[in-house]
């Protein structure tokens, strides 16, 4: 008898590596995945959705990889102080008064479990039905090999096809530049606050409607810990108000930023 084929899926997060390995997978440079999700937090900065129009467009005219982009909305959900299900304390890795930063559970929910739920419908599971066996690409480079993980999902195996490509991350941007996709920059939501001061200037000097959605998300969340009042949470570091909190890029971030 037959094997089934198990589903190759690529995790399309939308920054440098995983467009790159979109892009190889559909051009042949690696081999082909069956299908690649975006999960869509609702709160990406502006280039990274011109950059999935782009994508979908270059994807029609190329044979491109069916996408499924799958969303929810953290950035309401914050605003209500809840979760996608309704429930209290969405948790953003925010900086609290009493213990650093909060533990972020955002990523898993917005992220990898969207993935998986479209994972299973592809697959056409019923509720309470077991996952079947498949692989799940992730854009993870040969110089960033310390994040390669073993999945904890059921039945995914996580394939980390640029590591076993030993492409880099440089290579995937030279990759990008030489197909037409210019300036990919890393992805994330516009209020994430492990952003950098010269991110969250960019966006309160040239992205106004996105600034705005950042000092709406710091006032909302500030009594939304476990402890409320008793443990007060922001977005910027110094504990500061966002549209309060200085800016200046130091010297820790003028020599250590990511592109």
């Amino acid at each position: 008898m037959k094997a089934k084929k198990r589903l190759k899926i690529i995790s399309l997060g939308l920054g440098v590596q995983s467009t790159a390995l979109y892009l190889m997978s559909s051009l042949g440079y690696v081999a082909r995945a069956d299908y690649a999700i975006f999960a869509d937090p609702g709160a990406e900065h502006p280039k990274t959705y011109r950059l999935l129009t782009r994508l979908k467009e270059w994807s029609k005219h190329n044979n491109g990889i069916p996408l499924c982009i799958e969303k929810k909305n953290l950035y309401k959900d914050l605003l209500r102080g809840t979760n996608s299900l309704g429930k209290k304390f969405v948790t953003i890795p925010a900086f609290s008064e009493s213990k650093g930063m909060i533990q972020r559970q955002c990523t898993g929910e917005y992220k990898i479990w969207t993935v998986k739920d479209k994972i299973r419908e592809l697959q056409g599971l019923k509720p309470r039905q077991r996952m079947k066996p498949c692989e799940l690409w992730l854009g993870i480079s040969l110089d960033e090999i310390q994040r390669m993980k073993e999945s904890r999902l059921y039945n995914v195996d996580y394939i980390y096809p640029l590591i076993d490509e030993r492409i880099t991350r440089s290579d995937c941007r030279t990759f990008l530049e030489d197909k037409g996709f210019h300036n990919v920059i890393k992805s994330a939501c516009v209020f994430c606050p492990y952003q950098s001061n010269s991110q969250y200037k960019d966006l309160k000097h040239n992205y106004p409607r996105e600034w705005n959605k950042v000092v709406k998300v710091d006032n909302a969340i500030r009594n939304n810990t476990k402890r409320g009042h008793k443990d007060k949470a922001y977005l910027h570091r110094t504990l500061a108000p966002i549209d309060e909190a200085y800016l200046q890029e130091d010297q820790e971030e003028l020599f250590m930023c990511e592109e």
